[in-house]
């Protein structure tokens, strides 16, 4: 029985490879003749899940992009070795694929690097190239590079509009394979190159090579628990349309409106899921372990409920940890989804601009009690919709969680906790996050503790520790009747506290809260009366003491003092003092009992955030 299921194996891999080849012919005869392919024609990327032990070398050899120790993730030869290199040009007239809007999406699949930067690559085919942009990562196999002129021509057109100075490397670079432990697949010559790692002998070392993309799918399934099992070492493959997409359906107002363009590439929308819940109730993970998953590790949608991950540990994840995902449906059918006591870390490993735990489209789920750290993007991001139309998203709480070590300097516009459009009863409290930093070239920005993006609305923000920020502890972009109470905003880069946008509305209320910097300003830009409401905080720069400032920077001309500030309505009842941390130069923001912040109406809470699992 077994030979005849090999025999019909082979012959079905065989016809896999023919059908697969003459697809390819059929495309050249078309090009040749300038037709075009219809969609459901195009010959596409082999999936591993026609892929198996009795499969061919070739076909083998010519899929995996993991490999693995134990539950170890070794390292592709990457190219440089520390560090980035910077797009020289991005051949803007000659390598463009229109899309609508053109500031920030056409899609290039050619663009220009330093000569000094290329090597004389023998496999250039082998290559993936990743470059940095914004919020988005690009993740491209490479077609050729031309080491004279410096050219680069890619398989897949890129996310976003490539430009000069963009942060890129190479991975999986024969010549640049020099480090214990590091890796490279030649596919022309079917060979795995591996450095050993002290110990390692060819009798006591085992390589797994990644074959499984994805583990299990659960479609209308009812109370079905895991406790106690690893998930561990999955593969990944381009995925079209990893960056594109859209959360909308088209008779959705914003389809076609969102702004900056409707491709979706924030977040690593589209990068699939290890572990799949859909439309399904009552699936629930306690004290499991994923580890090495290539994709987003657990994804729930299409109106999953009632469904728990408890007690977890999620760390070297490729794209998103955690995804909870709604249809754009008011109310939300994705609801009840709870995400508690677990350890994230590591996550956005391949797929950079991936989230911790990222929710859109749901209702009534509590995040609470989790510790996550090391992404090259955002910690935990929450809504997802543009502006004040509805939105699906409400009664979100982010509570109590540990968020530290987050952007790492990779990617541009990002938070500890990042929320976006009207939520309702959505609360963030009890939060310590610190360490949040953006990209510092020249398109880098927006590294935040707290942000409240476009139209974010009706939420509270209270009881949070928030430090040790690139820019500011807190951002609002803009939105409604927001309440930002008792929180410690403190040592943000660029400030402490920014609202970027002037309505005819009031953005937020700020009240018994603690400021404080060093030689930073309080309050970025020049605001004008009725941006906010502000009342009863305590603020403090440790150079200046008590004469802080607002505006864009300290600089002589372009700050406004406390006068100025007190003139426009803003620092109202203000304490002006220093709060009296226990030691603040160590970040210990301990409050004596006879701290000035007192009589600003702060009420101390315990810093105690974060998980209690072990593992």
């Amino acid at each position: 029985m077994e030979q005849a299921y090999k025999e019909l194996l082979k012959k079905y891999n065989s016809l896999l490879e023919e059908n697969r080849r003459l697809k390819t012919e059929l495309a050249l005869l078309k090009g040749e003749d300038g037709l075009s392919m219809p969609e459901s024609e195009t010959a596409t990327e082999l999936s591993s899940s026609t892929i198996n032990k009795y499969s061919s070398s070739k076909e083998k050899i010519n899929l995996f992009r993991s490999l693995f120790k134990g539950n170890k993730r070794l390292s592709r030869s990457n190219y440089p070795k520390e560090g980035t290199f910077k797009i020289a040009d991005p051949l803007t007239s000659e390598a463009i694929i229109p899309e609508r809007d053109e500031s920030f999406f056409t899609h290039s699949v050619a663009f220009m690097v330093h000569t000094s930067d290329v090597l004389d690559f023998a496999n250039s085919t082998d290559i993936d190239v990743k470059i940095m942009h914004f919020w988005c990562d690009d993740l491209l196999p490479v077609l050729s590079v031309d080491a004279k002129t410096g050219r680069v021509e890619t398989k897949k057109a890129s996310a976003m509009t490539v430009r000069v100075d963009d942060n890129y490397i190479f991975e999986n670079v024969k010549e640049a394979l020099s480090l214990p432990g590091e890796w490279y697949l030649d596919r022309t010559e079917q060979k795995l190159y591996y450095i050993p790692e002290e110990g390692d002998t060819v009798d006591n070392t085992t390589l797994y090579a990644g074959m499984t993309e994805q583990l299990i799918t659960f479609t209308n399934a009812q109370n079905i628990a895991f406790q106690g099992i690893d998930f561990i070492n999955t593969d990944w493959a381009h995925v079209d349309g990893t960056h594109s997409g859209n959360p909308f359906p088209e008779s959705h107002p914003l389809y076609k409106n969102i702004k900056y363009g409707t491709p979706h590439p924030q977040a690593a929308f589209e990068v699939p899921a290890a572990i799949l819940v859909s439309a399904s109730k009552g699936i629930n993970f306690t004290d499991c372990l994923f580890e090495n998953i290539s994709y987003t590790a657990v994804k729930f949608e299409n109106a999953a409920q009632n469904c728990n991950i408890t007690s977890s540990k999620f760390n070297e994840i490729g794209a998103n940890a955690i995804f909870i995902h709604g249809d754009f449906v008011v109310p939300a059918t994705t609801k009840n989804i709870n995400i508690k006591d677990c350890h994230i870390s590591y996550y956005g490993r391949i797929f950079n601009n991936a989230i911790g735990i990222l929710l859109t489209h749901a209702i009534d789920c509590e995040l609470s009690n989790n510790e996550i750290h090391d992404g090259w993007y955002t910690g935990v991001s929450v809504g997802w919709n543009w502006g004040y139309s509805d939105n699906p998203t409400n009664n979100i709480q982010i509570k109590d969680n540990l968020i530290y070590n987050i952007g790492n300097g990779w990617l541009s516009d990002m938070g500890g906790i990042y929320t976006l459009g009207v939520q309702p009863d959505t609360v963030i409290s009890g939060n310590i996050i610190y360490n949040v930093g953006c990209d510092e070239g020249a398109y880098g920005y927006g590294g935040w503790g707290i942000y409240l993006d476009e139209g974010s609305s009706y939420m509270t923000v209270e009881n949070n520790l928030v430090y040790d920020c690139s820019s500011q502890t807190f951002h609002q972009h803009y939105g409604k009747e927001n309440i930002v109470r008792n929180n410690i905003f403190a040592f943000g880069g660029e400030g402490q506290f920014i609202v970027t946008r002037q309505e005819e509305h009031n953005s937020l209320t700020l009240t018994n809260n603690i400021l404080v910097g060093d030689n930073t300003v309080m309050y970025n830009h020049s605001v004008k009366k009725d941006w906010f409401v502000d009342d009863s905080n305590l603020y403090w720069d440790y150079k200046n003491g008590g004469n802080v400032y607002s505006g864009d920077s300290t600089k002589l001309f372009e700050r406004n003092t406390l006068v100025i500030m007190t003139a426009r309505g803003y620092y109202n009842n203000a304490v002006l003092e220093d709060p009296l941390f226990k030691d603040a130069a160590n970040r210990d923001f301990t409050l004596a009992d006879n701290s000035p912040a007192l009589k600003a109406g702060f009420v101390p809470f315990a810093y105690d955030a974060g998980t209690i699992t072990q593992f």
